[in-house]
């Protein structure tokens, strides 16, 4: 064995901090970037807000906002009979707490503390649709009480309004809600407990065979149990949390009416600037000083992040140009002349890396005049259209299967089969196992389905 010393001539690409941090901005969503700001802020003093080019870039927006609150206020803001918004809305668990102290929860254990300890914990633990996410198991050893207390104090609960609030499953809940109306019915228990499947399917005649009834009888038990509620919690505060989306990227049509405009939604993200303070006492202080080593470090971070901010909007800016001039026609004409589009392609025309595209549209959202969209959404996918190459993308031929069975007639809905023949005829090379999956994703009944209601 012997030592040896070679020279190699290398190229690798040097990842310094400032390189880093651009390269984590621009991967940001704006929620993201805004805790990232407040950081910085907060732990940088030399940073401030540039409030001049915030307010600039924001007179539109609050000039909309000022008429808004103007009408709102010459309406009668303070009218007593004016809906509630929605954060005064009545929770589930609000209207289930304003229950017991009606309720015989007290009376469920010998200490009354307890009980409502338990009903409290058993309240809190439901689900938005008002089922159980604990075991009694779990809550009495959460709570350190005999699992069989919490069984007693749970079935009280499961009488109060709304009725099937404290289900285990859906089955669960709908016969909770046949107790309550006082029926009987064991053959609607055993198509519940047995045949849900087929009951959400519409499939009568498997319902029929099950339970060993006539079709007509199947049809008319089918029809009792689609009127109960599956979801005894969704119509109260919270069951669907609202999502709101600020858009980083403005698209709209030109004045002329032969294009489109693309802007960044700058109301979004504050402006930054270095406060001049401290440029100042930097030149005041001396250059061997603590203070003058502080800042410098202060000052060169601010400009850093400064430039990685000013890079991550164009960086959107041009990622956004490029993946709409690709998909004009959407603009123009909707969902189904979406255009089948790779990170490779936009990468390949902006001269930058595939992953760059990737961190840019991560989490970004575009305004359009269709609506707002997650940038990766115009990054589809193709099927092979009748020119071959994958010249369609696969949310073209889903939007194309909503049209058909919107358009079917009423009474003879379309097969699966027949809808991969017709759009094999428009060109659409798909499966019949394919419409299935794309129909089934759409929340679409089949055929039968569709034709029992």
């Amino acid at each position: 064995m012997h030592l040896q010393m070679n020279q190699k001539q290398t190229q690798t690409l040097a990842l310094t901090p400032t390189l880093l941090q651009a390269i984590r901005v621009l991967g940001m969503t704006l929620v993201e970037l805004d805790a990232f700001l407040e950081d910085e802020i907060e732990n940088n003093p030399v940073i401030e807000f540039d409030w001049a080019a915030y307010l600039d870039d924001r007179s539109e927006t609050d000039a909309d906002l000022a008429r808004t609150v103007r009408t709102f206020a010459e309406d009668g803001s303070d009218d007593e009979d004016a809906e509630p918004s929605e954060e005064r809305a009545v929770t589930l668990a609000d209207y289930l707490v304003e229950q017991l102290s009606t309720s015989d929860v007290a009376q469920a254990l010998p200490n009354p503390e307890v009980a409502a300890a338990v009903a409290l914990y058993l309240i809190e633990s439901l689900d938005e649709n008002g089922f159980q996410t604990q075991t009694p198991e779990e809550v009495a050893r959460a709570l350190c009480v005999q699992p069989e207390d919490v069984g007693r104090v749970l079935e009280v609960l499961r009488g109060f309004d709304p009725p099937g609030v404290g289900a285990r499953d859906i089955a669960d809940c709908l016969i909770l809600q046949l107790d309550r109306g006082g029926e009987k019915a064991p053959t609607l228990r055993k198509i519940i407990r047995e045949c849900l499947a087929e009951v959400a399917a519409g499939r009568i005649a498997a319902v029929a065979k099950k339970a060993g009834l006539r079709k007509e009888d199947a049809e008319a038990a089918v029809a009792r149990i689609r009127r109960l509620d599956p979801k005894p919690g969704r119509g109260f505060a919270g069951a669907e949390k609202t999502q709101y989306i600020v858009p980083d990227i403005i698209v709209e049509k030109s004045e002329d009416g032969d294009g489109f405009e693309i802007r960044m939604g700058r109301a979004a993200v504050p402006s930054l600037t270095v406060n001049p303070y401290y440029r100042q006492v930097l030149k005041s202080s001396g250059r061997d000083s603590e203070e003058h080593q502080f800042l410098t470090e202060r000052l060169n971070a601010a400009v850093a992040l400064i430039k990685s901010l000013e890079q991550r909007e164009q960086t959107i800016y041009n990622v956004t140009n490029a993946v709409l001039r690709e998909q004009r026609l959407f603009l123009e004409k909707g969902r189904e002349h979406l255009k089948p589009l790779t990170l490779k392609k936009v990468a390949t025309e902006l001269g930058i890396h595939e992953s760059t595209v990737s961190r840019t549209i991560r989490g970004k959202y575009v305004q359009t005049p269709r609506g707002v969209f997650e940038l990766k959404y115009f990054f589809a996918s193709g099927v092979a259209g009748s020119g071959g190459g994958g010249d369609l993308t696969t949310e073209a031929v889903r939007q194309r299967i909503r049209d058909m069975i919107a358009e079917e007639p009423a009474g003879a809905p379309l097969s699966d089969e027949q809808i991969a023949q017709r759009l094999s005829q428009e060109g659409m090379k798909v499966s019949r196992r394919t419409v299935a999956k794309y129909r089934d994703e759409a929340g679409i009944p089949s055929s039968q389905a569709r034709r029992a209601r």
